[in-house]
């Protein structure tokens, strides 16, 4: 499979990490999708393809145009057909809102048609990517497309995204009590804002930033030694290490680093091309 991206210029580069682009077949037909703290748009200029949840033996949609996918506090798999062709948009942590208008704990979890936020609008931006002659020509139309709707973030996102560097920074170490003091700004209301413009509470911001550390310092092709990378990502304990990897990839630690031995063995570009997605055996 291509996979092909590109960082936006300003002002779309403070809320959008890249556009990328997927061609091809899919080097697994099934795979499991890690959860990520930010919205990611997909439009779909190929076949469908059907999404499921974790445990769900027929999926909950089937995506065949364009949709938002909102913050997911696990795993979903989705079943790619034979041929994958999509564009799709990356955010940073709270960098859809000034998109998508709307709070987005109301995305939680979920796969939204693009037309449901965006209208008509959803199917001209499909339509113009299919017939684009060149990937640069499309990533420029979906670039214009985004600055049209780019609406001017409220005073408290800037905070917002402050606090989201700040708990980075820590790799999701740091005291949101000692955050929150640090801001100026209570804790149940810092959270409320981190609900409107990220979609989750900051607690769970600094989960994903932890879990998201631990996921860097294993190798698949080296040796690792999970005690000591849940100790380097700040886990309380092995216990605690072990609940949240099963809750944000349905497996355990030694599963996991099994199957990206087994991933990094059989296609060696694959980790780097698309990092949070598994395999499903």
């Amino acid at each position: 499979m291509i996979y092909i991206r590109s960082i936006p210029s300003p002002p779309l580069n403070a809320y959008i990490e890249d556009l990328y682009y997927l061609d091809g077949p899919a080097a697994y037909p099934r795979q499991k999708v890690l959860p990520v703290v930010s919205a990611n748009v997909m439009i779909n200029v190929g076949d469908a393809f059907n999404v499921y949840a974790p445990g769900q033996a027929r999926p909950f949609t089937t995506c065949t145009d364009s949709w938002w996918v909102g913050v997911w506090n696990t795993y979903h798999s989705v079943d790619w057909p034979p041929n994958v062709r999509l564009f799709g948009v990356h955010f940073k942590p709270g960098g859809a809102y000034p998109l998508v208008g709307l709070p987005l704990s109301e995305m939680n979890r979920q796969v939204v048609p693009l037309a449901a936020l965006w209208g008509r609008g959803a199917t001209d931006i499909r339509e113009r990517l299919h017939a684009a002659p060149t990937i640069q020509d499309a990533f420029a139309l979906l670039e214009q497309q985004l600055l049209l709707r780019l609406c001017e973030p409220p005073h408290n996102l800037r905070v917002v995204h402050h606090a989201i560097t700040e708990i980075d920074r820590s790799h999701g170490a740091l005291s949101i009590r000692a955050l929150s003091d640090q801001i100026g700004m209570s804790q149940s209301y810092l959270a409320a804002q981190f609900k409107q413009f990220v979609g989750v509470s900051p607690k769970e911001v600094a989960r994903f930033y932890r879990f998201a550390h631990a996921l860097r310092l294993i190798d698949g092709t080296q040796s690792v030694d999970l005690t000591w990378v849940a100790h380097q990502s700040q886990f309380y304990d092995q216990s605690h290490f072990n609940k949240d990897f099963a809750a944000f990839t349905g497996l355990k630690p030694s599963e996991y680093v099994h199957l990206r031995r087994r991933v990094a063995a059989e296609n060696p570009d694959y980790p780097r091309a698309l990092p949070m997605n598994l395999p499903v055996e």
